[in-house]
């Protein structure tokens, strides 16, 4: 099964074309493919002003260029007569459709293994249940957090790996769990990842289950996710917000009482699932075998390897291409 990944909808802008800007999609960073874009028939290259990263990528760009279609300055070419704080909040309200709970939920449940990369963007209220077997042949699954989006635009980001020691969870009191893993979208530490406000983790046999009630019907919208290897999750948001007393809302921090009565049946529907296909313990003890948590902190690259160096890569696979000499007798 191919591994989900991220990438990136941008908005290049050139001096020598004002008024223009450029709104794309690319599986790199943006600032190498703004790098590729300057060729000989541009006078000067292009400059990357803005960036979000998603899920899917292809979607998010195609939904952006109908939205502006009107401002489209050729209907074969991605320039648009916008400024580039439009192009930026057009990408934004788009990603809160194309990465959001109605897209995810056409799969109910999906399996979330090692290499995967995920965005969900989220919108205020949105309620988030985690769920675990307490024992490997626990006759059931309980409750053991709960998770709540706080503003429209905030974002989730589901990372998995193989290696327990990466990750780290703020509800479970991890060391390093206050920091952010990825603190920048670009290599030289200016394109800030947005403002983090929760930082948890999955074991194996974790599900994770997204819902949604609707303003209309109070219907509920969910999808499940289930972690076959250890995942780090990453709330985000643009606009903090903060309790009565002035206290920031974090993702752990629930404003609701308990899961609401339209989402009680995803809930209880969840907790019948069988027992998943892996598990592992939340809290690990290293005595019995288990493989510590949070004990290993993994860099940037590790988590958006879009990060990494290009020209290093490029310089080792030349290196492991070039023949050796062979040795005379």
């Amino acid at each position: 099964m191919a591994r989900r990944s991220v990438g990136f909808v941008y908005v290049l802008g050139n001096g020598d074309m004002p008024g223009l800007v450029k709104i794309g999609l690319s599986s790199l960073l943006p600032e190498d493919r703004a790098r590729k874009g300057f060729t000989t028939f541009v006078p000067s290259p292009f400059e990357v002003l803005f960036r979000a990263v998603t899920s899917r990528r292809a979607e998010l760009e195609k939904a952006v260029h109908n939205l502006l279609a009107p401002h489209r300055n050729q209907s074969n070419r991605e320039f648009f007569r916008v400024s580039p704080e439009v192009a930026a909040e057009s990408i934004l309200k788009m990603r809160a459709e194309v990465d959001g709970i109605a897209t995810w939920s056409e799969h109910s449940r999906i399996l979330l293994r090692s290499g995967d990369r995920l965005l969900l963007s989220m919108r205020a209220g949105q309620i988030f249940a985690l769920l675990a077997y307490p024992e490997m042949f626990a006759s059931s699954a309980t409750i053991v957090g709960m998770g709540q989006s706080h503003a429209d635009g905030d974002t989730l980001e589901i990372c998995t790996t193989d290696s327990p020691g990466h990750v780290a969870g703020f509800s479970d009191g991890d060391p390093g769990a206050e920091e952010d893993p990825v603190p920048f979208l670009n290599r030289t530490g200016t394109a800030a990842n947005g403002a983090i406000n929760g930082r948890e983790r999955l074991v194996p046999g974790d599900r994770l289950l997204w819902m949604d009630e609707s303003d209309e019907d109070g219907a509920c919208t969910s999808v499940m996710f289930e972690a076959n290897d250890y995942c780090q999750i990453v709330s985000r948001t643009r606009s903090p917000q903060f309790s009565p007393v002035d206290f920031p809302l974090l993702f752990n921090v629930c404003t609701a009482e308990g899961v609401p009565a339209a989402m009680t049946p995803a809930v209880r529907q969840a907790l019948r699932l069988p027992m998943p296909r892996s598990w592992a313990p939340r809290h690990p003890d290293e005595s019995d075998g288990w493989a510590a948590v949070a004990n290993a902190v993994a860099p940037p690259t590790y988590w958006l390897p879009q990060l990494a160096d290009p020209s290093h890569s490029r310089k080792r696979s030349r290196k492991e291409q070039k023949p050796r000499r062979r040795g005379t007798s």
